[in-house]
């Protein structure tokens, strides 16, 4: 039997997103998820770019609330609401929130001390 829920820190350098997805990848094994894993990579890449631009140590928490459902969380020093915007088609980035949306169940965020925890459920 494995643990539900697995948390990891991470710095801000640019292979974050790398460590993070091999950490997803062995928790769905784990969980015996493979269907969710394009998703949630995805999902954890973004999340986790997101939170290495800010240069600091953050957060990642990977959960399973529920049999067929996982819950990606990243807790990040910025405060304030993260937000979709528009990038331009030459634009390299900006494209982050737009993808979570699309490829999660549902996301959002919360106000979590001195920063804010963006949150993505993938599954049923």
């Amino acid at each position: 039997m494995t643990a539900d829920s697995y948390s990891l820190k991470l710095g801000p350098h640019p292979g974050a997103a790398k460590v993070a997805r091999l950490a997803v990848e062995r928790r769905l094994q784990d969980w015996a998820l493979p269907d969710l894993l394009d998703d949630v990579h995805l999902i954890t890449t973004e999340l986790v770019s997101n939170a290495a631009r800010l240069g600091a140590v953050f957060e990642l928490t990977i959960s399973r609330p529920g049999d067929r459902t996982v819950l990606v969380e990243v807790r990040d020093c910025a405060d304030g609401e993260p937000s979709i915007r528009a990038a331009e088609p030459d634009e390299e980035d900006g494209r982050g929130l737009f993808i979570v949306q699309a490829y999660a169940t549902e996301w959002g965020w919360r106000a979590d001390g001195d920063g804010k925890t963006v949150w993505a459920r993938c599954g049923r």
